[in-house]
Formats: C-alpha cells, structure tokens, sequence
C-alpha cells in the first residue's frame, strides 16, 4: 500500500520509550519511514526487543519548524527480520496511524541488498547507505535535537486559537455558514 504522503520535509525517526522523562532521554534507536505507516528500524537493539517494552515512534523534521508537524504514533505491531541462528536484522514496527511525511527510502534491489549487508559485514545502515536506499546521516539524531523536538512537541500541542469579531449577528452567522456546512440543506427532514 506505499502511501506518498503530502509533506515533503527532510525527518527522523526516533524509536521512544514511552516512560522516559523527556525526548533525548527516551530515544532508543532511529528509524526510517518506508511506507506511510511502516518504520523500518536496522541493527536494533536489545531494548526493542523487550516484549514488555512501551514503546512509541516519532517522526520529526530534521530542520525543525513551527509548521512542521512532530508526530506521535503508536506501533501496534512489530516484525522481526532475521536469518534463524541470529539476532534480528531488522525490526518493522506497523504504526497505528499514517504519517503525513513523504518517506525517504529509495528503491533497492533484494538481490544487491543482500551482497551489501554481506560487504558491510551485516550491518543493516552501512548497507542501507551503500546502496543509496537512505541517506548517510539519516540515522543520526542527537540529544540536543530531540530536546528541541519535545519542546516543540509540546508546542504544538497548544491549540492554536483565532478571534472572529463581526459588526452584526447577520455577518457573524454568515461567516459560520462559509466555514461550516450545517447552513447548507442536507436533505429532507
């Protein structure tokens, strides 16, 4: 279901845990945005593996901005992709909401992937590099850019307010009808 979502921005995806006391502090590992609700997470750690985890995913853009969203998304499932005698690959968390950032993952060919990850000794994000598939510092997410992420997180999550203010009770319903259907007909009655 690839989903080209609307908002082009360059992002991070960090990989949370939900108990943390602030953003640079619950950061466990970054991840990529592969399709609209997927995130692909390489070489993860331990601490994703915990089934007990609480874990979230935030997306972010890389060049913070008022404007730009910081999203908050729930993962309701997780895939595991590994080769049976060892540690996993790869994780894929399914998110419970589609994000609104375009993904930043280009096309790969399994074959050449699989020689990459052999080349760069398998690790996924050397190989994932290599290839050209994400770009060199897309994994690289530091304290204090999180710490300004939350901020503007919890920014964010401030409803935004607007005063309508009209000269008469005519003008104000009429400026209630343009932005809002219920002085339309919706049909009998």
């Amino acid at each position: 279901m690839c989903v080209d979502t609307a908002i082009r921005a360059e992002i991070r995806v960090s990989i949370q845990d939900r108990r943390a006391t602030d953003r640079a502090a619950g950061h466990l590992a970054a991840g990529v945005l592969i399709d609209g609700d997927q995130v692909l997470v390489p070489d993860p750690p331990k601490s994703l593996l915990d089934p007990h985890a609480d874990l979230e995913v935030v997306i972010f853009p890389a060049g913070l901005a008022e404007h730009l969203p910081i999203e908050v998304a729930p993962v309701w499932k997780w895939r595991r992709f590994g080769l049976t005698d060892r540690a996993p690959l790869a994780l894929v968390a399914a998110l419970g909401r589609t994000s609104g950032y375009r993904t930043q993952v280009g096309a790969a060919d399994p074959a050449a992937l699989a020689e990459a990850i052999e080349a760069a000794g398998g690790d996924l994000w050397e190989a994932l590099r290599r290839q050209e598939i994400v770009r060199d510092d897309i994994h690289l997410i530091d304290d204090d850019l999180l710490r300004r992420a939350g901020e503007l997180e919890q920014a964010q999550r401030e409803p935004r307010r607007a005063e309508h203010r009209f000269d008469s009770l005519r003008e104000l319903t009429g400026g209630f009808c343009i932005l809002f259907c219920f002085c339309q007909p919706h049909g009998p009655r």
